[in-house]
Formats: C-alpha cells, sequence, structure tokens
C-alpha cells in the first residue's frame, strides 16, 4: 500500500519522468545536494499540499516560466487507486486535486491521507521558540480532528482584526473583537490541553524505553491565559487593554502559548545535550504517528530525511523498533552510510544522482 508511482514536471531539480515507487520502504542513497529531500518534499506536497521546507512555493521552479506539477498514484488499505496532483502556476496558484476532482480546502487532503515527516529542523519542536513547539501540536491536533483548524482559522482572523483596530486606535471596537476573541481562545486552549494529556501517554513511554533515562520526560502546556471562563478572560482583555493599544498588538492569548519539556519535573533544555534533545525530536515523531493511528484508525506515510545520520547503530536499532504500524516509509541515506542492515525483503533501492533516480 502506499504511492505505487510518482511523476514530476518542472520541479527543482528532479529530471521530468514517471518513477515507480512499488515497494513498502523505499531507500533514497546520494550525496547531499543530488536530488533525495527533493523526492521526499514531493510526496509529502501530495500528502498535505504543502511543504515542510518553505513558506512560499517560488523556489519549486526549475523554469520560472512554467507550472509546476507533482502526479501520485496511491492505493489505500481498501485496495482503491487514488489520483492525487499538485500543480503549481507562476503566479503561485496551487491547484490540489483528488481523483481529477479540485479540492476546495487542505481538510480533505488530512481526512484521507496520514503523513508524518521527520526532518532535521524538527529539533526547533524542542529547543526552539514557543511558535515552533505551537506549529508542532497546532498540527497533530488539527490531523487528530480537522474541526480544529476551523476554530484556529477563525481565532487568526478575529486576532488580525483586533490587532488592526489596535494599531489604529480604534478604541471603539474592541469590546466587539474581545466578545469574539474569547470564547475561540478558550476553546482552542481546552483543546490543547486536552492533546498534551493523552499525547504524554503515548510520548513519555517511548522516551523511557529509548533513552534509558532514570527520570520520566513529560510535555507541559504552558497558557498565556490562566483564566478559563469567558469572564475571567473579557476581563484578563480588558485589564491589559492600555498595553495592547501602546503596543499596538494582542499581548496575550493563544498565539502566546508555549509548551514545556520537562525531566523528572525540572526543566529539559538545561540538562539536555544536543544527542539527547535530537533523539526526543525523533521520538516526538513517532509518538505523533502512533498518536495520529489511534485516533484516525490510519496507518501513515513515514518521510525520514536523513534524520538517522546522527545516531549510533545500536541507538537506530532502538529507534526503529519503536515505529509505529505504517503504510509506506522513505528513508535518505548518504552512500557511506551502512544502510543494509535495515534493508527488509522488498525494499526499494534507488540511487540519486543530479536529480535523476535508478535501482
Amino acid at each position: 500500500m502506499g504511492f505505487s508511482s510518482v511523476r514530476f514536471f518542472n520541479f527543482r531539480n528532479l529530471k521530468d519522468r514517471d518513477l515507480e515507487l512499488d515497494a513498502r520502504e523505499v531507500f533514497l542513497i546520494g550525496e547531499n545536494g543530488q536530488g533525495k529531500t527533493n523526492l521526499i518534499e514531493a510526496i509529502h506536497l501530495l500528502c498535505v499540499a504543502s511543504s515542510f521546507r518553505e513558506s512560499h512555493d517560488v523556489p519549486f521552479f526549475r523554469n520560472q516560466d512554467e507550472d509546476v506539477g507533482i502526479f501520485g498514484n496511491y492505493i489505500d488499505a481498501a485496495s482503491d487507486v487514488r489520483g492525487l496532483s499538485v500543480r503549481i502556476s507562476p503566479g503561485k496558484r496551487k491547484e490540489i486535486r483528488l481523483n481529477d476532482k479540485l479540492v476546495s480546502d487542505r481538510k480533505e487532503l488530512l481526512a484521507r491521507l496520514l503523513c508524518v515527516c521527520f526532518v532535521q529542523q524538527d529539533m526547533e519542536f524542542i529547543n526552539g521558540g514557543p511558535e515552533a513547539k505551537r506549529r508542532f501540536f497546532d498540527q497533530t491536533a488539527i490531523i487528530s480532528d480537522p474541526s480544529f483548524l476551523d476554530t484556529l482559522r477563525k481565532y487568526r482572523r478575529v486576532l488580525l482584526s483586533r490587532n488592526f483596530a489596535l494599531k489604529a486606535r480604534r478604541v471603539d471596537l474592541l469590546d466587539a473583537y474581545d466578545a469574539q476573541l474569547a470564547p475561540l481562545g478558550i476553546e482552542i486552549c481546552k483543546q490543547r490541553a486536552l492533546l498534551v494529556a493523552s499525547f504524554n501517554q503515548v510520548f513519555t513511554p517511548l522516551i523511557s524505553k529509548i533513552s534509558g533515562w532514570a527520570d520520566d520526560v513529560a510535555i507541559g502546556y504552558v497558557p498565556s491565559w490562566t483564566r478559563s471562563t469567558l469572564d475571567e478572560v473579557l476581563d484578563l482583555l480588558g485589564s491589559l487593554r492600555a498595553r495592547d493599544i501602546a503596543l499596538g498588538s494582542t499581548t496575550s492569548g493563544p498565539h502566546r502559548d508555549s509548551f514545556r519539556f520537562a525531566i523528572g519535573g525540572r526543566d529539559f533544555l538545561p540538562y539536555a545535550s544536543t544527542g539527547q534533545m535530537r533523539l526526543c525530536a525523533l521520538v516526538l515523531r513517532v509518538a505523533q504517528a502512533r498518536y495520529l493511528t489511534d485516533r484516525t484508525g490510519k496507518q501513515p506515510i513515514l518521510l525520514l530525511d536523513d534524520v538517522l545520520l546522527e545516531l549510533d547503530h545500536g541507538r537506530r536499532v532502538s529507534f526503529l523498533s519503536l515505529f509505529p504500524l505504517y503504510e509506506q516509509a522513505f528513508f535518505t541515506f548518504l552512500p557511506d552510510e551502512n544502510y543494509l542492515p535495515y534493508r527488509r525483503d522488498g525494499t526499494l533501492i534507488l540511487k540519486v544522482e543530479n536529480g535523476e533516480f535508478r535501482a
């Protein structure tokens, strides 16, 4: 199950071609800059219609005057073939299709496909700022329950309007915006708190098993609003209004929330080595895959881009032993890595060079 084939047109350095991928595990072997990560990114685009690397689509184009096209055939557990495509025009307009039917909202893809991507940048979820941590947990919440995306979108729209009013010093509009912002923010806080509580039930045993650390590692939710009722939040927004007007920005709310990693109840970061943080980031993604499979009933497409490079053989074996069930997995390796011990019967091994793929 998974992607039986993909086709590219004008996508980064990948040669325009059809590529057969009819295997449960696909190993991509090549030096840096040859196209391994570009293929991983293409699969990610087909699954969720966004890149894990860029905030805009301009770098996708090999030729700036032509559309980018990525097409894939996906076979699900019921053996139904699904045609997926993403086309991006030079004007950055993105067209997503599923079985030749136009997809108007990414939620339609998220409800059908589960994709979990392991990349070097995942370290930001551990040692990065609050925004990176919010991005990880909001992503998990959205895939688990796509209706959370609607709440998040509504909150962001009201927040944007409130910030415009603050900058323009339209004090007369703030009561109305507060009345809209407060219930949406309370719902987001509630969902994040529930998510972290249930996510820890998956994450903490996994990190304990692979790390061998004496103390448990757990994730804590640190909300900006510590008050939970509507009246309390409205009072808080009112008490902070003078500061918000002076700064021209809403200084409290779910957009200011953070998450804390703790070991034995203490902050994890001051005591963790780079290797420990890397391991924690890897287990975080494994936990995400397991958690989402439990919630959605779907097995994921796993994309692993050079994330095993910094683990010794023993840690690699331990890490791979924790893997969730999956439909298909893509791994990238450098040519001098000893990847053969991780091969299984039927593993497809492709050498990647100058955007070309060969067995």
